[in-house]
């Protein structure tokens, strides 16, 4: 019988083939691509940046350039968000993620003594819709 560990490194390598995953690198991959992307990210750093570095004066801190910053940050956090890469990027994430919820929920409604064969944990993040493409629970896979 193989080892936990080496079980459990097959499930990484299986997770690393499993569609959210690979639908999750492809998007990540396709964001840094995205070089207006990348550069309003930069300026929306930038803006974070000068909104604590007034902020950071207290008292002295102008509330008209605060209010100005927040809502330069606020406008391209909208555009940002708007951005198609970006989407798919939260799409896949979400996806991933709900498949990585129902793992953890699987292995330990295991360690508490669930029967493998037959355990389904709840999902909580995919309830079952098949368009967050878990691929894990009866809803998805």
């Amino acid at each position: 019988m193989q080892s936990i560990q080496q079980l459990t490194r097959d499930l990484g390598a299986a997770l690393q083939l499993s569609p959210p995953y690979v639908r999750f690198v492809a998007a990540q991959e396709a964001n840094e691509a995205d070089e207006p992307l990348n550069e309003q990210l930069q300026a929306l750093d930038l803006l974070r940046m000068q909104y604590r570095f007034e902020a950071a004066k207290k008292e002295a801190a102008d509330a008209g350039l605060m209010e100005d910053y927040n809502r330069q940050f606020d406008a391209l956090y909208d555009e940002i968000m708007g951005n198609e890469h970006m989407k798919e990027y939260h799409a896949a994430a979400e996806g991933l993620n709900a498949l990585l919820q129902w793992m953890t929920g699987y292995l330990q409604g295991c360690a508490q003594g669930e029967d493998p064969s037959v355990f389904e944990p709840e999902q909580p993040g995919c309830g079952g819709k098949k368009s967050s493409g878990c691929g894990g629970c009866k809803g998805c896979g």
